[in-house]
């Protein structure tokens, strides 16, 4: 009986991977006598349609000027209303909706 240590190495393992890969290295060298053929895609509608609405939403800009211009106005008019209701409403709304979430 051969007790090896348990520090050694399998060569053999190695040396079959080795020589299993220039096996399938030499086997992909041979020339493909089929031509191949060019990749394409094509766009669903659904697709383009997604795309088209993708630029739309690149085209509107992040701040509504009109608006914020009408808000400065009211401020410093000190026209500006606030709902109360509506603000509470919205907190609690938005507190119940974070708690099913």
């Amino acid at each position: 009986m051969e007790i090896t240590p348990k520090d050694s190495v399998n060569i053999e393992a190695y040396v079959n991977q080795v020589q299993d890969k220039d096996k399938v290295d030499a086997t992909s060298e041979q020339p493909e006598k089929q031509q191949t053929k060019a990749d394409t895609v094509v766009l669903s509608d659904t697709a383009k349609k997604v795309q088209e609405a993708q630029k739309q939403l690149k085209a509107i800009p992040d701040v509504r000027e009109d608006k914020v211009a009408q808000l400065k106005e009211q401020i410093e008019n000190k026209t500006y209303e606030i709902d109360e209701e509506k603000i509470a409403g919205k907190m609690l709304e938005d507190a119940l909706f974070n708690d099913l979430a």
